[in-house]
């Protein structure tokens, strides 16, 4: 008898720069014919994902609910790529309501395998709580960031720290990663106007928090030439760090 194979549940955020490398990404593990994909978004991504897959592909794709008027957002709102910009923190916001949806998700995938585990859930950079409902079920988690180690490790230290707000200069280096500087004109207007309290900075604050309480962080990247940007997040989070690209 065949062994049965062992799933993978992939969970990206309401983007199509989140949505795409996460595509990418569970097409290349499924042509190492060792696992089944799991693929969750909400209805009207899933169903637009549905028109990219190969005929021929046995990635499952799996609604999670989702209602865009319940959180500000105007009707059908599920892409943030459809959104005009000042939408944003809805958005992001409105991704918190995922969260006993995704428990319930998990557990059903759970009893219709006869209460064999996912082996692992990869989750999008902006669903760090993802990490709490893998730690419940018992399942090894993993964090995918769709870029490089260097750029999301300038990203991490500048809404953490945001070390503008500790200096007069327009120029500064970043307080846990002094190979970057930056002038506050490289900034976008949310990351120069954070204080801490302000709405983005607390979300994102708090989200990038719970990568550390990940079991691994992918990266869409390559060792040889990104060796910089991952060896910060070694040292910072003590974490096993993967580069797995590029995958697009």
């Amino acid at each position: 008898m065949a062994q049965k194979k062992e799933n993978i549940v992939m969970f990206p955020f309401m983007a199509q720069g989140h949505i795409n490398p996460f595509l990418a990404l569970a097409l290349r593990i499924e042509k190492t014919k060792k696992f089944t994909i799991t693929f969750v978004n909400t209805p009207l991504n899933i169903k637009k994902l549905r028109s990219f897959l190969p005929s021929n592909s046995s990635i499952y794709l799996l609604e999670i609910p989702f209602n865009s008027s319940d959180h500000d957002l105007p009707p059908n709102s599920e892409n943030m790529d459809s959104l005009p910009y000042h939408f944003l923190i809805n958005i992001f916001q409105a991704s918190l309501s995922f969260k006993p949806h995704f428990r319930k998700l998990i557990s059903n995938l759970i009893q219709e395998k006869n209460g064999q585990k996912p082996v692992c859930i990869i989750s999008d950079m902006f669903l760090g709580w993802c990490e709490e409902i893998a730690q419940e079920f018992g399942i090894f988690h993993a964090i995918f960031l769709g870029g490089g180690g260097f750029g999301f490790a300038c990203y991490y230290s500048l809404w953490v720290n945001l070390p503008h707000r500790s200096t007069d200069s327009e120029e500064f280096v970043l307080p846990d990663f002094r190979e970057a500087s930056f002038h506050v004109t490289q900034m976008t207007d949310f990351l120069r106007s954070a204080d801490g309290s302000d709405s983005y900075s607390s979300f994102l604050r708090k989200t990038l928090s719970q990568w550390s309480k990940a079991d691994g962080i992918l990266f869409n990247t390559v060792e040889e030439i990104d060796k910089l940007g991952l060896t910060y997040f070694r040292r910072k989070f003590g974490r096993q760090v993967w580069p797995v690209g590029p995958v697009l």
